[in-house]
This record gives C-alpha cells, structure tokens and sequence, in this order.
C-alpha cells in the first residue's frame, strides 16, 4: 500500500486552491496550507480539521513531502525557496489539479467568463441524478454550501482557469469553451495567444470524449476550424447551434426572479424543450444553462431530469447574490470584474430596477484595468450612479499612473449626466452611497477584491438605519 504523502498548500485561502486541498483532505492525505489572509475559506478549512498558518515562513515545511503555491504566488516567497532547498516537489495549482482529474473522469469547464456557473449547473444536475460527483469549483455552490467535494462516483466536474496558461495540462474527458475574451493581460500578450491556449485545450480532449463551445462568441468560431478532428456540440441563441436557445422571458414568482425559455435541439433527432426556468437573469446566464443542458444530454442524462435541476438550482455565492431585500431596494454582491462580466450583469440587473441602477465598482489590478480602460468605461452605460472604490492590486505593484479618480473622470467625460464619485475605501463611504439611495434603487457591488466585504458591510449599515 503506497503511504499518503502531507501536502503543502502555499496561498491555500484561494478558492482554487482551497477546493484541490479539500478533496485531497477527503481522500486521507494529510493537508497543511499557509496564507496571509484570512478569511472564510480558510476558517472553513481548519473547521475542517487541515493545519493553517496565517503567514507565509520556512517552518511551515516540516514533514512536508508537497508542496503546491497558486499563480498569485511569487517564485522569492519563502516557503517555495525552502522547498528548493530541501528539494521538496513543487506543483503549480494546475499540475495538482492534473494529478486529482487523473483519479476519474473528468468534465472541465473553460472560458473566459461564465465558468463558476457553468460547473455548478452541471455538478448540482449530476448530483440530483444520482451521479455523485467529485467536485472542484471557483465559487461556493449555495446547493452544497461549499466549493468542493469527494463524490464516490467516476465523474469529476471542474473549472479549468485560464489565468497562466496551465489549463492546457488538464486531462479532461469532455470539456468546455464557453467564450474567449482578451482577459488576464499580465499573462497573455493578446488575444490570439488566447485563443491559441483555448485550442491546446481543446486538443487535449480525447477521441471518445466531446467539447461543448458556444458558437455565438465570435472568438470561439474564429478556433472551430483549428477543432475539426473532435466531436464539438454547439450552443447558443444561433439556429445553427446544436442546441439554441429561443422564446425567452422574465418572470417573478413570488420573491424570486426566473429566466423562461426554450432549447431546440439540432441532432439526430430534432425537438424543442419548452419551458425551462432558471432562478437566474440575463442572456448571459441563458448560455450558461444551455451549456450545462448540453453536457448533461452529452451524459445521456434525461431531459426530465435536467429540467427539473435547473429549475431548482440554488444558486452560486457572488454571483448575483441578493444580500439584502425590502419593498424599496435590493444590494447585490457581484464577482464581475472584466467589462464583458460587468456589461451583462448590469443588463440583467436593469430589467428588474423600477429606478435607478447604482453601481459601486472596485477595480481589479492595475495590468487589467489601463489595457482594457476603454472597455470598462463603455460597460457602465446602463448605471445611473457610479461610485468607484480605490484599485485592488492583487499582488501588483502600485501604479499611480491609474486610480479610481482616474476612472471617475474618464467616466465624467463619457457619460456627462451620470453621477459619479471616487471612494476611499473608509467607513464614511457607506454614508456617502446610502445618500443617493432612493425607493426603487438597486445597488450592486462589482468586483474580485474586498468589494464583497464593503458589500456586506454597507448592507449592515442600511439594516442599522432601518430601525
């Protein structure tokens, strides 16, 4: 019997990171992880019972036989240099990844956007069928309160990230290209060494597998002819997509929200499936269950089934999450931090404001925010009111050459009867927002830094001034 090796997990507190670490715990391997943060992901974990520490030191590393750091992690962090020097095997995120897919077989979802709801809808309609996946999300799924799990059957259902190339590693038995978008520009050049990553993921897939792809991204057709050699289905709202999306409506049952439509599936055998909801909003996330449907027909999984999973989807946390809700307003708690991301979020958002749509957006890196500032600029069209948080760095080094007040006045320029309003990041900020809150205003928090947090607390501000 091969013994269990302790692994390491540099900058566990990522919600990558921290899914692969928690399989692995399940598996009886004994898990230790290091971060600077802490949060709820690694209170969880060592709720759990896997070793934490909340700084990064050498002495992290005894009896450690693997060590495994996520892309945030630079190569001078101390404990990688330990590593070396005790020649301990280090791992990027991915290869560890590639190891625990090698155990069963595997769906992976990629793309630029849309990915954490794409796993979630296949994981949750694999679970109501009695599947039993294993589990390897970027999000916490509402359905399981949690990102990751060890599932007894042979499936595993997994987000492949983009973010440094490694995706193209993934051992993957059905797969997904959901959009491609020039996206992570501290790591790509442009967007045909995109598009050339999502084709070396794409050629990874086996003969006896498939690779779903939504052909209304126009990236995603420019590849198709580098893909003839794989079985592909196609999605999206085109008639020439396997299966298309059709006879689309919003309606509110009770306190909640559901998209309505129809797929017309272009197989073998040809037939429309009527009247599937979802208790999500916006074309976006059309695509997304489209998706999930077309990997679940791909399973041989029945339509009956999937229909009724989608209709009781729970959901996925930061993903629309509606925080707060009264007879006036809602405060929604958003992950989007790419124009595309911010763009749809806001036109689903718009379709259920009676009044104004107030956006308080924290900007994500400084690589990100000045090659793609143009873009972002554009995706706020539909906000009435725009407050902009102090840029969140992710491990960058500070640029002064761009800052939120930046933003507010290219903002100003663009749209000159907007409001807009740089913020510090202080408690009087919950004040100044909460001041051009009127009845029938929606606010939604946008970003993948502590924008959450300010989210959370601007929600107990409001519930405090209530009573």
């Amino acid at each position: 019997m091969i013994e269990k090796q302790n692994i390491h997990f540099v900058g566990i507190g990522g919600i990558g990171m921290s899914a692969i670490a928690e399989v692995l715990h399940e598996k009886k391997f004994k898990i230790s992880g290091s971060d600077i943060n802490d949060n709820l992901i690694t209170k969880r974990l060592k709720s759990k019972g896997l070793k934490i520490f909340n700084k990064h030191q050498p002495n992290n590393l005894k009896n450690v036989d693997i060590v495994v750091h996520s892309s945030a992690i630079k190569k001078s962090n101390v404990e990688i240099l330990e590593a070396q020097r005790k020649k301990i095997p280090i791992y990027s995120r991915a290869m560890m990844l590639a190891e625990v897919m090698r155990l069963k077989k595997s769906i992976t979802i990629a793309g630029s956007h849309g990915k954490t709801t794409i796993t979630s809808l296949i994981a949750c309609i694999l679970e109501d069928a009695g599947i039993d996946p294993t589990i390897i999300n970027g999000g916490i799924i509402n359905g399981i309160d949690a990102n990751a799990k060890l599932g007894n059957g042979e499936w595993i259902v997994a987000e492949a990230d983009e973010s440094d190339g490694s995706f193209t590693m993934l051992p993957s038995t059905v797969g997904v290209i959901n959009n491609i978008d020039f996206e992570h520009v501290d790591f790509y050049k442009d967007i045909e060494e995109v598009k050339k990553a999502f084709i070396k993921y794409a050629k990874n897939i086996p003969f006896y597998g498939f690779i779903s792809i939504n052909i209304d991204n126009n990236n995603v057709r420019a590849i198709l002819g580098k893909l003839k050699q794989k079985k592909l289905l196609t999605y999206g709202f085109s008639k020439n997509s396997d299966f298309q999306a059709l006879n689309i409506k919003t309606k509110r049952i009770n306190e909640n929200f559901y998209s309505i439509f129809d797929i017309k599936i272009n197989l073998k055998k040809m037939y429309t499936l009527k009247n599937i909801m979802i208790p999500l909003l916006g074309s976006h996330n059309i695509l997304n269950a489209v998706c999930a449907y077309s990997i679940s027909k791909g399973l041989q999984l029945s339509d009956t089934s999937i229909k009724k999973s989608l209709k009781n989807f729970k959901g996925v946390r930061r993903r629309f999450s509606i925080i707060f809700k009264n007879k006036n307003n809602m405060i929604i708690d958003d992950y989007a931090h790419h124009p595309a991301e911010i763009n749809v979020t806001l036109k689903a958002l718009k379709s259920i404001t009676r009044n104004k749509l107030i956006s308080v957006f924290e900007p994500h890196r400084y690589s990100r925010v000045k090659e793609l500032k143009r873009e972002f600029i554009n995706s706020f069209l539909l906000s009435d009111i725009i407050f902009v948080l102090p840029i969140y760095n992710a491990s960058e080094k500070i640029d002064p050459s761009i800052t939120n007040n930046k933003i507010c006045m290219l903002l100003k320029k663009k749209f000159t009867r907007k409001v807009v309003i740089p913020l510090d990041g202080k408690v009087n900020d919950n004040k100044t927002i909460s001041d051009y809150v009127a009845n029938g205003d929606n606010i939604i928090f946008l970003g993948a830094g502590q924008s959450s947090k300010k989210a959370l607390k601007f929600s107990e501000f409001i519930k405090g001034n209530a009573k």
